[in-house]
């Protein structure tokens, strides 16, 4: 018989890795999506354990708000690292969300939208991916200490960016 916090662990899990998963693997591949996804459930589970009684005000916006400071942390270790050159390794698997103005979904096409999104600075990496996710101005203004006009004009702006980078990557991946 489960406790009632492994009952909301996994209801919580139930609910929210699908969403937490394609958070992540728009930034990275797989394999390192599924581990991200695995540390920050671990993260709660250990948080849960410590602090029993915790209840965020918004399962999802904190939930979320782990998730945007473990893949911050991810790519500061990324960049620590050689880089290297890696093709998405599997063709059936999702298309990359982030498609090109003519909608295809080639691995050319998908390198040149990370590399784009990689340009960006954290905080407009940030807005463009969690707006992505379905997050309101509001929610998004709670999560990185913002107004929701703050997050709507700095969206406005970082999308912008985004749109500047794309092209330029994808001119050079022609």
């Amino acid at each position: 018989m489960m406790t009632n916090n492994e009952q909301l662990f996994e209801g919580i899990y139930l609910s929210f890795q699908p969403s937490l998963y394609r958070y992540f693997a728009t930034c990275f591949n797989d394999n390192d999506a599924e581990d991200l996804c695995q540390k920050l459930f671990m993260k709660l589970w250990l948080y849960q354990v410590q602090n029993p009684h915790f209840v965020p005000n918004n399962w999802r916006a904190w939930l979320f708000r782990v998730a945007v400071n473990l893949k911050n942390d991810h790519i500061r270790l990324l960049k620590s690292l050689p880089q290297t050159f890696e093709l998405i390794e599997n063709e059936d698997s999702p298309a990359d969300p982030f498609l090109l103005p003519d909608g295809t979904d080639s691995q050319i096409d998908q390198l040149c939208v990370r590399q784009a999104l990689y340009a960006l600075k954290e905080r407009d990496r940030d807005l463009i991916l969690l707006k992505y996710m379905g997050f309101s101005s509001g929610e998004i203004g709670k999560m990185l200490d913002l107004s929701a006009s703050a997050v709507r004009s700095r969206s406005a702006t970082a999308r912008e960016r985004f749109a500047k980078q794309l092209n330029r990557f994808a001119q050079s991946c022609e």
